[in-house]
């Protein structure tokens, strides 16, 4: 393909269980715009438990399937660097764990007001304590074997 540029992989030195990490970011991110982008509500009653039945209910639901999308995209840049630039790793880990960051941050600021925790917040959080975790890894040599 002429947009794409040749792989990179073999100039990544790191770990190869930094570069499982950044794959489990981008199934994750890519589950979750999809469920935004599909379901009928977004995902916001039948996977957030969140009452809308209200006067912008309906924006709401909008929203985050345009969330959804942005997700999508996310998600593809983070596939598109596991499967062909793997050298990019750590950038990436990097910027996976200042999403996460921010997106828990964000619920912190600003929370919702529901009994039961969103659904996000909890993998929010593992894929954080990961995506630091794998920074490491991205920077350590490989052993010899």
């Amino acid at each position: 393909m002429g947009y794409l540029p040749p792989k990179t992989n073999q100039h990544y030195r790191g770990q190869s269980w930094a570069v499982g990490i950044l794959a489990l970011a981008a199934v994750h991110t890519l589950g979750v715009a999809l469920a935004k982008l599909a379901l009928p509500d977004s995902g916001l009653i039948s996977l957030g438990g969140l009452n809308l039945a209200h006067e912008g209910g309906l924006q709401m639901v909008a929203m985050a399937a345009r969330g959804g999308a942005t997700q999508l995209v996310w998600g593809l840049v983070l596939a598109f660097i596991v499967l062909r630039h793997r050298d990019l790793t750590g950038l990436f880990v990097l910027l996976v764990a200042v999403e996460k960051a921010l997106f828990i941050l964000s619920g912190l600021i600003k929370p919702v007001n529901e009994a039961m925790a969103l659904p996000g917040n909890v993998a929010a959080a593992v894929l954080l304590a990961l995506s630091v975790i794998a920074l490491f890894g991205a920077r350590a040599a490989k052993s010899s074997d």
